[in-house]
């Protein structure tokens, strides 16, 4: 494992100090961070971090069982008792190490953020930049202050690219996390009403995601969505800092033109910049667009757009965030499940909606169940969001509905009338009796908001419906 961090190193991050003088006398560096002891690997360093509910210090003789290289502490007994670092705050450590990691880091860093596909254009673009060299990105959706820490505390300062997502629930959070990550690129894939109970409107989202161009490098490139509502302002924040603009979109303005899309049966196929169609194997018309937002990076790097497009055609989308499951049944029936489980906003639920829609149309014959949760985070406008969901709903007709929550059981009595509707409010209820509903030759769609735990639902199908149907 190569040496990420030195004695040396993290001392002149922290300003910290070694009171046995014995950290890290068996080993020559540390090769990663972690302030987790449950998922720390040996020869990670072990930082104390204290957060709401847990003090790290409870934790550090497990991460000294488990391998930890080395410790960072701020109580002098540990430090002495360890052998560990010594600091004033264990939490301004981390955020000092990410500070000195990001700036010894002479590759080039994109940061992107939005109110949707941040984590899927993130997976796709670090995907393909791996094509061309050494990259390093946010793991998951780790996308908070403490996430990026973490992920810039374990760059390698030899890598080439850095991707960063960056995720924001209320004003000013954007311009801590923008300010750590100095990116080079910044990319924002669009701006909806997500989240919008934390915000006073939608202008208020689009003006704190447009914070991410604070922390620009100099002659920094700036990536907008034209198609978004928000691209016109969001154009004239960015001409403020004097950023490079490139535009993604259908708008004949767009430095990358969309001229089509279209979707076929499990993926779609792109047109753009009056290129031969590009075919996504397994990515819809929603993912194509975060397919063409990593497109316009790869151009902005100047690299050839061979590698990316070769890679991206055959990519899958994230577990929960599109992707498809397909169930097999005796004499060679099977059920297609589109696993969208993970999270939930008007904008990708309708997006969702009507790809679902368009997957109908393609496989006529069979029965269609819908299965959404509850949007969150929506505040006030909670009721009026999902009720714009029924006209769409009405127009899929799908065989079933069944909701989980309190909002989207709203919905249900307002369609009970025409569709089979079964609402639930709890999912342990849900997992319990979705067996009733299940059979061969159905097309099923899953999504809601992350704290509906509606993802706990596609395991669940994968696992028993197939036991019970092999065993049938």
């Amino acid at each position: 494992m190569k040496t990420l961090w030195t004695k040396k190193d993290l001392i002149e991050a922290t300003n910290a100090i070694d009171p046995s003088l014995n950290f890290m006398n068996k080993i020559i560096g540390i090769s990663g961070i972690s302030i987790d002891d449950r998922t720390i690997k040996s020869g990670d360093l072990f930082i104390a971090f204290k957060g709401n509910k847990f003090d790290g210090h409870d934790f550090v003789k497990s991460a000294i069982s488990k391998g930890a290289g080395g410790i960072i502490v701020s109580d002098l007994k540990l430090a002495k008792k360890y052998n560990g670092l010594l600091v004033n705050d264990t939490n301004k450590a981390l955020l000092d190490i990410a500070k000195f990691g990001r700036n010894r880091f002479k590759g080039t860093t994109i940061a992107l953020t939005g109110s949707s596909g941040k984590t899927s254009t993130k997976h796709l673009l670090s995907s393909a930049l791996k094509t061309y060299g050494t990259t390093h990105s946010t793991q998951g959706n780790n996308n908070n202050i403490i996430g990026l820490a973490l992920t810039l505390s374990r760059l390698n300062p030899d890598y080439k690219y850095c991707v960063l997502e960056l995720g924001i629930n209320n004003i000013g959070e954007m311009e801590e996390l923008t300010k750590l990550a100095l990116p080079d690129i910044a990319l924002i894939t669009n701006v909806t009403n997500s989240h919008i109970q934390n915000f006073k409107n939608e202008k208020e989202i689009a003006s704190a995601k447009s914070k991410i161009f604070l922390g620009l490098n100099k002659n920094g490139i700036v990536i907008l969505n034209s198609d978004n509502v928000w691209s016109e302002f969001l154009i004239k924040e960015a001409k403020k800092i004097n950023a490079n603009i490139h535009l993604f979109g259908h708008t004949k303005k767009s430095n990358t033109f969309i001229s089509n899309i279209i979707q076929v049966k499990n993926g779609a196929t792109v047109c753009f910049d009056d290129k031969q169609d590009w075919h996504l194997n397994y990515l819809n018309t929603t993912q194509a667009l975060n397919a063409i937002a990593t497109i316009a990076v790869i151009k902005e790097l100047k690299l050839n757009l061979i590698n990316a497009l070769t890679t991206i055609s055959e990519m899958s989308p994230i577990s929960g965030r599109g992707n498809s499951i397909t169930i097999k049944f005796k004499d060679n029936k099977k059920t297609f499940i589109i696993d969208d489980s993970y999270n939930a906003n008007p904008d990708s639920m309708n997006s969702a909606l009507n790809n679902f829609q368009n997957m109908k149309n393609k496989f006529k014959n069979y029965e269609t169940i819908l299965i959404i949760g509850d949007m969150m985070e929506l505040g006030d406008s909670s009721n009026e969001l999902h009720f714009k969901l029924v006209p769409i709903i009405k127009k899929i007709k799908p065989n079933i509905l069944i909701t989980l929550g309190v909002y989207t059981s709203k919905i249900c009595k307002e369609l009970c009338s025409s569709i089979n509707c079964y609402p639930y409010l709890s999912i342990d209820r849900l997992l319990t009796d979705i067996k009733k509903h299940l059979r061969p030759t159905q097309i099923i769609l899953i999504k809601g908001s992350h704290g509906t735990n509606l993802w706990k639902l596609p395991p669940i199908l994968k696992q028993n419906i197939q036991e019970e149907y092999n065993a049938a």
